[in-house]
């Protein structure tokens, strides 16, 4: 190559590493001088579920960013800000034709819609020719509390605590559908739908059914969220086909009018799966009572007219009859407003009197009737409840009543008229009794309710416990009680199972079998006791 070629390629070559440099170099001061909102995400255009994931594995990752959690790219967490979240299906009148649905959206998403198809659907292209759209009763939720000190977000996600947030709160009825049958269904809007629930309707007819019953998971906290949510998961796993779910309240633990919105929030997202599967049964408890109402805008029940009129947080006064059962859902958190047990008693008797045909009535509520409890024995609020509603359930014979609050295992009655009815306990277990694990020392345990009502309480779902008291303790708060030889009122087994319980209700025409389980840290659960239920024919 001559030298005037050689130069001629020499000039080339520099060239292009001069235009690469002043490429690179525009490239970098652009980058550097671009907006901060076209690098970070705005929180806008994000669900307040995902919003909150982003921000906790955002701050993970730069406070440890020899984590594993720094190798996740936070914006994977990020949802579109028009999907719905915390969905969920009531029973809702009757559920042999009738469901009710719930779920949030972001403040200002609305024209929401529930599609249902007969059926399993694969996904959302099933549903271009739906045989129900509805479209959903939207209603703003505005400026409610979003977190407590105890959730701990302002260390996790750098959400400052009392952080105040707006939703939108939507609510589906479908009514019309054919009894024993099984339905897909998407709640949202085209372009922005949930994912895939499924159930099935109930039979016209008095043939057996389940249902799982759990209370007070009562969690503010990923530790305890997490130990509730192994215990509800333990359950669907071990009786899949369980009709529903039923709750006696307390599903969070912050309350009033700083309570926690992140805390329902996590009670839907650590049990997504379940609540789109399966309908729930529940009522409020004094931890859900709070006049920011997050426990009605989260459920959609039948709640009777006077509870709408006169509860602080109304949705938990309604009822429904599967199988050959009436369940009435009761609310007694509002125990002080003036009439409101008189007009809850009214109701009852009302009820009780519109389905003469059902064998079994079945009453649930969080606040316990009668309990051996250690904290809600003596309380002013029991004590006023027990002397409203006892009576009431003597005389419109309630069968069995599912009670919440006290966080201890225990069987009481058959009770009438504030003793135990003579006879009504048979096939019977004994074992040495022990402080707190079983202080009466009996197991299992059959309990005619002919003349009676049997008062259960399986403890609770969550981490937080509280102790029994012995025969001693009972004795010396019974003038305050009202009540005589209130120990042998625990007829059956009695005590703390130190674990989170749930139970599997079979009702039959014949019986109610109950049997309740203990869940460990590792998610497995151990039979606690198993009791029967009977009564004599009418």
């Amino acid at each position: 190559m001559d030298e005037k070629k050689r130069l001629l390629v020499v000039n080339r070559f520099f060239r292009v590493i001069v235009f690469s440099m002043l490429c690179l170099l525009t490239s970098n001061l652009n980058a550097q001088i671009q907006p901060v909102t076209e690098l970070t995400p705005n929180s806008a255009q994000y669900t307040v579920p995902s919003w909150t994931l982003y921000k906790r594995a955002l701050t993970s990752s730069t406070n440890n960013p020899q984590s594993k959690a720094a190798l996740v790219n936070p914006k994977q967490y990020l949802v579109a800000k028009s999907i719905p979240y915390s969905v969920n299906m009531t029973i809702n009148g009757d559920p042999s034709s009738n469901m009710g649905f719930t779920w949030f959206t972001n403040h200002g998403e609305i024209e929401e819609m529930i599609n249902i198809i007969k059926g399993s659907a694969k996904d959302t292209s099933d549903f271009t020719k739906p045989l129900w759209t509805i479209k959903a009763t939207s209603e703003a939720v505005n400026n409610l509390n979003y977190c407590v000190a105890a959730n701990n977000l302002s260390k996790l996600a750098g959400i400052p605590n009392n952080t105040r947030k707006s939703y939108t709160s939507n609510k589906a009825l479908v009514t019309g559908l054919k009894a024993n049958t099984s339905y897909s269904f998407i709640v949202g809007k085209p372009g922005a739908w949930s994912k895939i629930g499924s159930f099935t309707t109930a039979k016209k007819n008095k043939d057996d059914f389940s249902f799982i019953y759990f209370t007070d998971p009562q969690a503010n906290s990923d530790e305890q969220f997490d130990i509730s949510q192994k215990t509800t998961h333990a359950a669907v796993n071990m009786f899949p086909n369980a009709n529903f779910l039923l709750s006696c309240g307390d599903l969070v633990n912050s309350t009033g009018t700083s309570n926690s919105e992140w805390e329902y929030e996590q009670f839907f997202e650590t049990q997504q799966d379940i609540w789109y599967t399966k309908p729930f049964a529940p009522v409020i408890g004094n931890h859900d009572f709070s006049p920011n109402k997050n426990f009605y805008y989260h459920f959609n029940t039948a709640s009777t007219s006077f509870d709408k009129k006169m509860a602080t947080v109304p949705g938990s006064v309604y009822s429904f009859v599967y199988g050959d059962a009436l369940f009435m859902a009761l609310d007694f958190e509002d125990y002080r407003v003036n009439g409101y047990l008189d007009s809850l008693s009214v109701w009852m008797k009302k009820e009780v009197l519109a389905h003469p045909d059902v064998k079994w009535k079945i009453a649930f509520y969080h606040k316990t009737i009668y309990t051996g409890g250690n904290i809600h024995q003596v309380g002013l609020d029991s004590k006023i409840v027990r002397n409203k509603m006892a009576p009431l359930f003597d005389e419109l014979k309630i069968d069995l009543a599912i009670q919440g609050h006290d966080h201890i295992y225990e069987v009481i009655g058959p009770i009438k008229n504030k003793a135990v009815v003579e006879n009504s306990v048979s096939k019977q277990g004994k074992v040495q009794p022990s402080y707190r694990i079983n202080v009466t020392g009996k197991v299992g345990g059959t309990f005619d309710v002919t003349n009676g009502t049997l008062y259960f309480l399986n403890n609770s779902s969550g981490k937080k416990k509280y102790e029994p008291t012995d025969s001693e303790t009972m004795k010396s708060v019974e003038a305050n009680l009202g009540i005589t030889d209130y120990f042998s009122f625990f007829t059956g087994r009695f005590g703390q199972t130190g674990e989170p319980t749930f139970s599997n209700i079979t009702v039959s025409t014949e019986a109610i079998n109950i049997n309740t389980f203990t869940v460990n840290d590792d998610g497995k659960a151990t039979l606690f006791d198993t009791i029967s239920i009977v009564k004599k024919a009418k």
